[in-house]
């Protein structure tokens, strides 16, 4: 007796994942003083930098060793419940320890100011895999601020028929100055 297996054609097994929509979430206000810039002396003595002779970086390297290692199989494609979009049961991620991001100092006496957008990416446990910047507020330090704070960040996971996913989702910082 032989067993029969039938594969419906319709699968997406092999086919390009489809595009996901990247949820964006309420836009986080921070806000800061103007803050007059002050002269700053510093009062510490100079290092003395002497120049080293120049070394053969050759001849102190090791050579590098090659390591062969075996090929880990992939995993097939997690299989979702597909009523979940339909029958409205998927549930967005929700922020649950989100500190506020700090108006560095140096910014505010620059008067700096601006909108970053954070994109993360979001495991099925609630932490933070990734954030980067989607969208920069044209000032590398406030952008940095925004990612460092953002990696910190814990959140209840996004379900997709009850069960926890991984998501991406855009996170807008407003950076303001108020006199």
């Amino acid at each position: 007796m032989g067993i029969i297996l039938l594969i419906p054609l319709s699968t997406s097994w092999g086919m390009a994942p489809l595009e996901e929509e990247i949820e964006t979430l309420d836009t986080i206000e921070i806000t800061g003083t103007v803050i007059e810039q002050q002269e700053r002396t510093l009062d510490f003595p100079l290092p003395h930098i002497q120049p080293v002779a120049h070394l053969n970086p050759r001849k102190n390297l090791p050579l590098p060793t090659l390591q062969l290692h075996k090929s880990i199989a992939t995993p097939l494609p997690l299989m979702l419940d597909q009523t979940a979009q339909t029958g409205n049961i998927y549930t967005p991620v929700k922020p649950l320890k989100a500190e506020r991001p700090l108006y560095p100092r140096r910014a505010r006496e620059q008067g700096w100011q601006g909108r970053v957008i954070v994109h993360l990416k979001v495991l099925a446990n609630g932490t933070v895999e990734s954030a980067t910047i989607q969208k920069s507020s044209g000032h590398q330090l406030l952008d940095d601020n925004a990612v460092k704070s953002a990696r910190q960040w814990t959140f209840e996971p996004a379900k997709n028929g009850g069960f926890p996913v991984a998501t991406a989702v855009n996170i807008p910082i407003q950076f303001d100055l108020v006199e």
